[in-house]
C-alpha cells in the first residue's frame, strides 16, 4: 500500500475543498508523484485530524474528522547548542513527540544561539507531517527563566530520579535541558523541581529527547481521539 502523506493545513476549514499552497501541490505531484483522487491525511495543528483526496490544487474532505486530546501539554525549555544541526534535531524529535511548546532558554553557560525562526519552522512543520501527528509546536526564544511556564523541573544530573515523581505530576509540565556546560546553580528558580533523567551524563539533544519521551508516552498511550460532531 502506497504511503498517504499527512499535511498541515491552516483551519477553520468552512468547505468541502481546501486550498492548498503551490509547494505543497509541487511536492505532491512532482516528488511524491500523486494523482487525483489519491487519497491525503490532513491536520490543522490545533488537535484536529482528518482524511480526503488530492484534486487537482485542493484537498477534497471526504472522511470523518476527529479531534485528539492531549494527554500532557509539555513546554520543553532548552539552552540551544553551538552546533545547528544539534538543534535541528531537536525541534524535529521534540515536534515528532508531540511537544507543545519548544523555547529556547537563555542560561549563563549558552554555547549556542537558536536557529532561524522561518527555519525551526520548517522543521517543526515537516517533523509533524511525517509522524501523522495533530497538534503543531510552537517554537519560540530565547527567554529567561521568569518566563517559563510552572510546574518546572529542571534537569540536572543529582536530581530525583523520574520514576520516583512522575505519578505526582499532573496534565501540564514545563522540563528546562541544558546547555553543554551545565546549569550554574545560582540561576535556577527556588520553586524549581530536579529531575534526573539518566544514570549517565546525556548532551542536550538526548536529554530534551528523553526528557519528552519520559513526559509524553505514557501521557499519549492513555489519550484517545474524539469524533468530531
Amino acid at each position: 500500500m502506497a504511503h498517504v502523506p499527512h499535511l498541515l493545513v491552516d483551519g477553520p476549514w468552512d468547505w468541502p475543498q481546501i486550498a492548498l499552497e503551490e509547494p505543497v501541490i509541487h511536492h505532491l505531484r512532482r516528488v511524491l508523484r500523486r494523482r487525483d483522487g489519491d487519497p491525503v491525511s490532513y491536520t490543522d495543528g490545533r488537535g484536529m485530524t482528518g482524511t480526503g483526496t488530492l484534486s487537482d490544487a485542493s484537498l477534497v474532505r471526504t472522511g470523518d474528522e476527529v479531534v485528539h486530546v492531549r494527554g500532557r501539554t509539555l513546554t520543553l525549555a532548552v539552552a540551544p547548542p553551538a552546533a545547528a544541526a544539534r538543534a535541528r534535531f531537536i525541534v524535529e524529535k521534540a515536534a515528532e513527540l508531540g511537544v507543545a511548546q519548544l523555547v529556547w532558554l537563555h542560561t549563563r553557560h549558552a554555547q549556542g544561539r537558536p536557529p532561524n525562526p522561518s527555519k525551526a519552522e520548517q522543521w517543526s512543520r515537516g517533523a509533524l507531517e511525517q509522524s501523522r501527528g495533530a497538534w503543531k509546536m510552537d517554537v519560540s526564544g530565547p527567554v529567561g527563566w521568569d518566563l517559563l511556564p510552572p510546574p518546572l523541573l529542571v534537569a540536572t544530573p543529582d536530581g530525583e530520579p523520574w520514576r520516583r515523581i512522575e505519578s505526582g505530576l499532573g496534565p501540564a509540565l514545563t522540563i528546562a535541558v541544558g546547555p553543554e556546560g551545565g546549569f550554574d546553580r545560582q540561576e535556577l528558580p527556588d520553586h524549581a523541581g530536579q529531575v534526573s533523567l539518566s544514570t549517565r551524563v546525556l548532551r542536550v539533544e538526548t536529554a530534551a529527547v528523553v526528557g519528552a519521551a519520559l513526559a509524553l508516552l505514557p501521557a499519549d498511550l492513555d489519550s484517545s481521539p474524539e469524533m468530531d460532531s
